[in-house]
């Protein structure tokens, strides 16, 4: 990881679509975990657009750590074992990501702070819409 970073660069920028698919395999997996074996998810806010719509939302979200996970994965993709190692992610649901949404999943440097075992990159990571509003923020660190 000999590259230069600076303040304001942009270190990665993917798009994707929300689907319901993609929304549907997280609900499945996190009640596939908790039982022991495979199960489907009961209706809910990110699984049923009725469930959702009478909590108040336009029609079904993502679960936040759908974005979380699209985030970490560019970090991996990126820097690899030093992310994997020694990095940290922490990310806060400003807005929810409905079905069929286009999501830009960015990484920006922030800096890179002086340790005393080295260098750390602090970046700001966050997934925005098209019109440019973040629903997913949160802050990156990679040891360099």
């Amino acid at each position: 990881m000999s590259e230069l970073w600076t303040p304001g660069q942009e270190v990665h920028r993917m798009q994707r679509t929300m689907t319901a698919e993609r929304m549907r395999w997280y609900a499945d997996a996190i009640e596939t975990s908790l039982a022991g074996y495979s199960v489907t998810a009961a209706p809910n806010i990110h699984t049923d657009d009725e469930v959702a719509r009478a909590s108040g939302l336009p029609g079904r979200v993502a679960d936040g750590m759908v974005s979380t996970n699209w985030l970490s994965s560019i970090l991996v993709e990126t820097f690899g074992d030093a992310y994997l190692r020694g990095g940290s992610l922490r990310t806060r649901y400003r807005r929810p990501i409905t079905e069929d949404a286009l999501v830009a999943t960015v990484v920006l440097v922030r800096g890179v702070d002086e340790q005393p075992d080295g260098r750390e990159l602090m970046l700001d990571v966050w997934c925005e819409t098209p019109d440019g509003e973040h629903r997913t923020v949160g802050e990156a660190s990679v040891p360099l």
